[in-house]
């Protein structure tokens, strides 16, 4: 699993850096088109047109690279729980504009539940921890409480 996580950081990161690269060129263009003269003729339009689809472009870019440099290593080990049996995750979704992230995954119980927010909430990477919905496995013989949860995500300098 290590392995497969090393994989997948390498990746990103080769990623990550074609991007920024992609991202720089736009960026270059945009600041060529909007360097041009101050009369506006047809071809002007035209340009100014490419200008506004290209900073979009260049927006969207800068967007995907914000969701590329999220630190995922440290956000995997701030939300595993030392108490694995006990606390099962299952969806890990960050907003980096909010600096929040959202937790799903299922407790064996919901005593086991109030102590993994108890340690979220004691880790220096999160502020508040909310509980947004609970809901008790009926069908399950063993009863686990499936949950999510959002966090107030505090990224270390």
């Amino acid at each position: 699993m290590l392995a497969l996580a090393l994989a997948a950081l390498i990746l990103t990161g080769a990623y990550y850096l074609g991007l920024r690269d992609q991202a720089a060129g736009l960026e270059a263009k945009l600041e060529q088109i909007k360097g041009g003269s101050g009369r506006a003729t047809p071809a002007d339009r035209s340009s100014e047109r490419g200008a506004a689809e290209l900073a979009l472009e260049v927006n969207q870019a800068n967007e995907v690279l914000r969701k590329l440099t999220v630190p995922w290593g440290g956000l995997f080990q701030a939300v595993e729980s030392p108490d694995g049996e006990n606390v099962t995750l299952l969806a890990l979704a960050p907003d980096t504009e909010k600096q929040m992230v959202k937790i799903n995954g299922e407790a064996k119980n919901f005593e086991a539940l109030l102590r993994y927010i108890t340690q979220l909430e004691g880790r220096a990477e999160f502020g508040p921890v909310y509980l947004q919905s609970h809901q008790i496995q009926q069908q399950d013989p063993d009863k686990p409480v499936r949950f999510s949860l959002l966090a107030v995500w505090r990224e270390k300098p």
